[in-house]
């Protein structure tokens, strides 16, 4: 099969068409909306397997819509304590993970949705040192971060349960430890705990009985609940017996109280109000983790895809209403962790230099991430499926003046007959990708470059080459790790 972006290739690299990706955009995206559409609303996903750099672009996005609107809501809408993404404050690093990281701009209210799953005690934990990073009291005034009531709770029960499952088969060896998919698993199952649970006035009763229903699970797994061993920000600690799991969440609760909301009318206020308002939904995780559309078992258990912001929202934001919806992607490779194994996995000697370079490491594990070639039927697939209007392109400065950037074009399957992209290990293992490359430049010339003046053209042809290829139009494009090493094309 010949090349499906031939012509593509022919008119950005033998013609010399860019396709305006060497000037702002034309109109803005924020402001120039058609009718049904809200202005001064973005969504930030990842829009590749993980770690793409999304806390780092709200951050920017912040200080942008603020400028515009005066005050912000930020809105996670999925995930819970697995995601994490570090953001500086006054040289100060502080590591986030329930916490929307656009919740520490002055103008912004952060607000965790019925779509997350929120683990009381290290939320908690989280607050406080946020409030110690930007020298706030954390009190009913100034709550670090609003709580949607209807969001479900992901307790020490769940990770100890995570725990004894994950002993007793394999099939949870990809699970964080941090009990994400039992809280998850419990709304299907028709017996969550949700925060206004943890409110209510006969709390203790209805955590009580949910302690009593988990224990008796992991019993089932033989174990014993109260000498389960699980991971929290303070460090690794036993669940404990029944009091103690009840008197941790009491704690708790004296500091939650203050951050429950009915978050539904306090959304739709603010919704109607766009020009006092402005609105980023700050995703977790990423498409390629997606249960539907992930390789599984390498997947999340929450809805990562813009879709999921109406059904956190009760049906109140539906995405085609959100002005820009961003997929997140570094520009010139992809990263993965887990078992998944994907037909543009690189060889060692290359992947090792990126890793390197790019500090392709877990945050806290400091496990080496797999790199992978861009993949265009890959991420063509993600950006379809989750909806996106544009592209943010993070470490555009990891390019070697010595290595071509091959991308993946197409796949074939054994035949040699062409292949689509599907979410399948069994399917994958039996394609192969199919390569080209592209003309690269000197990364370390362009670091910390901030103007579209600055890129050099082949990096606007890449650039010009990746979007018109995934169906998006570029939005802003990170030149280096220093906070201010960022490019926009908003005018």
């Amino acid at each position: 099969m010949n090349d499906p972006f031939a012509a593509l290739y022919h008119a950005v690299y033998e013609e010399g068409q860019l396709f305006g990706v060497d000037q702002p955009l034309a109109s803005d995206p924020l402001r120039d909306v058609p009718h049904g559409v809200r202005p001064n609303s973005i969504a930030i996903g990842g829009g590749a397997f993980g770690d793409e750099g999304k806390g780092r672009v709200v951050d920017e996005l912040c200080g942008i819509l603020a400028h515009r609107t005066g005050q912000l809501v930020v809105y996670r809408w999925n995930g819970g304590a697995n995601a994490g993404h570090t953001v500086i404050v006054d040289d100060q690093r502080l590591a986030l993970h329930q916490m929307p990281s656009g919740a520490l701009h002055a103008a912004a209210v952060g607000v965790l949705g019925k779509g997350m799953v929120i683990h009381p005690e290290d939320l908690v934990e989280e607050s406080l040192q946020v409030a110690r990073a930007i020298n706030r009291p954390l009190d009913a005034e100034t709550p670090a971060a609003l709580v949607d009531l209807n969001a479900v709770l992901a307790l020490d029960t769940h990770r100890a349960f995570e725990a004894a499952l994950k002993a007793w088969e394999r099939g949870g060896s990809g699970a964080t430890g941090r009990g994400i998919s039992p809280a998850y698993a419990d709304v299907l199952l028709r017996h969550p705990m949700r925060v206004r649970d943890l409110v209510a006035d006969d709390w203790r009763e209805r955590l009580s009985q949910h302690y009593e229903l988990y224990a008796a699970l992991i019993n089932g797994l033989g174990r014993h609940i109260a000498e389960i061993s699980v991971p929290s920000l303070r460090g690794i600690r036993e669940v404990g017996d029944q009091s103690t799991f009840l008197e941790r969440l009491r704690l708790a609760r004296e500091v939650l109280h203050w951050s429950v909301v009915d978050a539904y009318p306090y959304l739709a206020e603010r919704w109607a109000q766009p020009d006092q308002f402005g609105f980023i939904f700050e995703g977790a995780q990423a498409v390629g983790l997606d249960p539907r559309f992930g390789v599984y078992p390498d997947v999340t258990a929450s809805d990562p895809t813009f879709g999921g912001i109406l059904a956190s929202t009760e049906g109140l934001i539906a995405p085609e209403q959100i002005a820009v919806r961003a997929n997140t992607l570094k520009a010139t490779y992809s990263s993965s962790v887990g078992t998944r194994r994907l037909p543009t996995h690189m060889p060692d000697l290359l992947a090792m230099r990126i890793r390197e370079d790019a500090h392709e490491y877990g945050a806290t594990t400091r496990r080496p991430r797999d790199i992978l070639y861009f993949d265009l039927p890959c991420l063509g697939y993600f950006a379809r499926v989750s909806g996106a209007t544009h592209l943010v392109l993070t470490h555009l400065d990891i390019a070697y003046p010595d290595q071509p950037i091959q991308i993946c074009t197409h796949y074939t399957d054994s035949n040699g007959n062409p292949a689509p992209y599907r979410p399948d290990q069994a399917y994958l293992n039996g394609v192969t990708a199919q390569f080209r490359d592209l003309p690269s430049w000197d990364g370390a010339a362009l670091r910390g470059a901030k103007r579209l003046a600055d890129l050099p053209h082949s990096a606007l042809q890449y650039i010009a080459f990746i979007t018109q290829a995934l169906g998006a139009a570029p939005l802003m494009a990170t030149t280096g790790a220093q906070r201010d090493a960022l490019i926009s094309w908003l005018p």
